[in-house]
């Protein structure tokens, strides 16, 4: 079974990953654990895929052509803003789960595909 970190990566391939679909890979991994356990998870899985530069993290703009918004805070500070929607506002599905987005590096690309290309030689 891959792990959440896995599963972001090979999402990244296909598009921007929203704080929801972090969140719903860390509770695949554990289906039974706290809600507590699988918030702190979710934003251990962010704060180690952003610090090591695999991702970049921000949000989407724009009204007519949606895009990526690097954030120029410190990852720390992000990272506290994201507890503060996640955890304090978690039953407002509509709000923390399109709050913050991963966008995947170059490195992370080259990452990604050689987790892609493993799973590939895996299934033949």
């Amino acid at each position: 079974m891959k792990t959440a970190r896995e599963l972001t990566l090979l999402h990244g391939l296909i598009d921007w990953v929203d704080l929801g679909r972090i969140h719903w890979h860390v509770l695949e991994e554990d289906p039974s654990a706290a809600l507590s356990d699988v918030q702190n998870k979710t934003l251990e899985t962010i704060r180690s895929l952003v610090s090591d530069r695999l991702f970049e993290l921000g949000d989407l703009s724009g009204k007519r052509d949606t895009r990526f918004v690097g954030w120029d805070t410190p990852l720390d500070e992000s990272i506290k803003r994201i507890h503060d929607i996640y955890v304090t506002h978690f039953d407002d599905r509509g709000l923390w789960t399109v709050f913050c987005w991963l966008n995947l590096t170059d490195k992370g690309e080259q990452i990604a595909r050689a987790l892609e290309e493993k799973h590939e030689d895996s299934l033949g």
